[in-house]
């Protein structure tokens, strides 16, 4: 993988770790498992759906909104299939009750191996966004949000929603 500087191999080599934890906890639990309530009150397929929603904006936002390229349409961002809560325009960014209950919702209508297949996409995007922030970005407001730390932040709150029986 090329990076465009040496604050994004930093960051995206302790995502890295991050996911291994992720997809470890997800072994751990199996397909089964994927259906069982986390602590939180969602399944752990809803939770990873969650997961995947948030990784998936990576591309979005660090490619539009914070270095003002052209607005990504939302069809081409979006990895689930229902955006209807959101519209163009709108300040998504503080309606995340919003997105979490259309990514549960989602989730529900979707099997284990989908949830999966989605969330492997959105690890895949966010870690190739994140490989071309350059060192001066990552010294302002991208690497605020978008560092391995905050990403891995956001992880672990999560992995500790799983609860007894989930090697995390």
């Amino acid at each position: 993988m090329n990076f465009a500087g040496q604050w994004a191999e930093g960051e995206v080599r302790s995502l890295e770790e991050c996911w291994r934890r992720i997809w470890a906890a997800i072994d751990s639990l199996g397909i089964e498992g994927m259906k069982r309530p986390t602590t939180a009150g969602w399944t752990a397929k809803e939770m990873f759906a969650h997961l995947a929603f948030w990784e998936e904006t990576a591309v979005p936002v660090i490619k539009s909104m914070l270095r003002g390229g052209p607005e990504v349409p939302l069809h081409e961002w979006y990895g689930g299939d229902d955006l209807v809560d959101l519209s163009p325009g709108q300040d998504w960014s503080h309606t995340t009750h919003i997105h979490n209950a259309r990514e549960a919702r989602w989730a529900r209508a979707h099997s284990p191996e989908e949830i999966l297949d989605r969330l492997r996409k959105a690890q895949h995007s966010s870690v190739q966004v994140i490989s071309t922030i350059t060192d001066e970005e990552g010294k302002g407001v991208i690497g605020k949000y978008w560092s391995g730390a905050a990403r891995c932040a956001h992880f672990e709150e999560h992995l500790g929603e799983l609860g007894e029986g989930a090697e995390v």
